[in-house]
């Protein structure tokens, strides 16, 4: 007797559950397609003849409702917002703000591949008139460092740090703050834009840098603008998409948590 496919794909979800207790609506999908796709065609189709639906969604239907298919199916029907974005939980367990960080730093580096946003960025910066000069990765892949100089301007460097969002940006500073400030060299922080304004509000009201650039890049529109700071090249603020857009609605963030206060 052939095992059942959908056992096997309980099995695997309830290990990933198990491990880390909450997870982000992306980050479960994205592992429920990765089950799926193990199986063969034969053996999807059946699934969804028995299932009545498409099984990727008849599965997260099961994890995150009330109503299992299976007695083996995991059960996250525990929902959060946190960050602007949507987290799943077991409904058994007390959630701290420290574990859903943790998700969501997990789930960052999953829907912010930083290949991708390398490579937002290179075109800009090839747009302003750069060249690329090097580039070096982190242990871990939590940041890519890139550097780049005008032809003209070769002693004016460019070093830019990709974090997979705003919420790595304080350890990495931690890790990197002595020697910030290096030989004429301009630093700059690239971070892709978040589902809502709140993570970059939580930065902005948790932690004062004066002297720090942030850039913030558009994936899906592969658009840059500033957040923090102001470049020293002007070439480089002609070429943001809306550079006083974006401080604007920095200030106002800053505002609000003002009158807040």
């Amino acid at each position: 007797m052939k095992p059942d496919p959908l056992l096997s794909i309980f099995d695997e979800l309830t290990a990933y559950v198990t491990e880390h207790k909450a997870l982000a609506e992306g980050e479960l999908r994205v592992k429920i397609r990765e089950s799926v796709d193990q199986l063969t065609m034969e053996a999807r189709a059946g699934l969804e003849a028995r299932l009545g639906g498409d099984l990727e969604d008849v599965l997260f239907t099961s994890i995150t409702g009330p109503e299992k298919i299976s007695l083996f199916s995991p059960d996250l029907r525990t929902k959060l917002n946190y960050q602007g974005e949507v987290f799943y939980c077991l409904p058994i367990h007390g959630y701290l703000a420290a574990e859903l960080e943790v998700a969501f730093l997990r789930w960052a580096k999953l829907r912010n591949p930083l290949g991708v946003l390398k490579e937002v960025l290179t075109r800009f910066l090839e747009r302003s008139g750069y060249t690329m000069l090097g580039e070096s990765r982190s242990c871990g892949l939590e940041h890519i460092e890139l550097s780049a100089a005008k032809a003209d301007e070769p002693d004016k460097p460019l070093r830019l740090f990709l974090l997979p969002s705003i919420k790595f940006v304080p350890r990495f500073i931690e890790a990197h703050i002595e020697g910030w400030e290096r030989g004429g060299e301009e630093r700059v922080i690239v971070v892709p834009t978040e589902k809502t304004p709140a993570p970059f509000i939580s930065f902005i009201r948790e932690h004062d840098l004066p002297d720090a650039q942030i850039w913030v890049a558009d994936l899906a529109k592969q658009t840059v603008n500033p957040v923090i700071g102001r470049s020293r090249d002007p070439a480089l603020e002609s070429k943001f998409e809306s550079p006083e857009q974006a401080r604007r609605a920095v200030s106002e963030w800053m505002r609000q948590m003002h009158f807040a206060e």
